[in-house]
């Protein structure tokens, strides 16, 4: 179970539970993520991780965007940049991990 609260056996009690939403998560890490992108040295790299990064966006902001397409491309990104030794983008994988929970 996630994201979810549970109270079992409490008289007079409250809970407030404040949960990010997923929607603006990745729209905020594709802005950053894009923007970072022209830090990279190896452009087959930064055309493949722009290449997900874009599929994402576009998914993301689709009628009814395809989650299994999203996850799999943040997981090309997370492999791409767990591969990339001393990236400039590997502060991202953190990010990429709590995005992938919510799909």
């Amino acid at each position: 179970m996630e994201n979810s609260q549970i109270q079992q056996d409490t008289q007079n009690s409250h809970q407030k539970i404040e949960q990010n939403s997923f929607d603006t998560d990745l729209k905020n890490f594709l802005e950053d993520f894009i923007r970072d992108l022209s830090k990279v040295e190896d452009q087959a790299t930064a055309k493949a991780l722009l290449a997900d990064a874009e599929t994402i966006k576009s998914q993301s902001t689709a009628p009814a965007p395809k989650k299994g397409i999203i996850k799999e491309c943040l997981l090309s990104i997370k492999n791409i940049l767990e591969g990339t030794a001393g990236s400039v983008l590997a502060s991202y994988i953190p990010i990429i991990t709590p995005l992938l929970t919510c799909l």
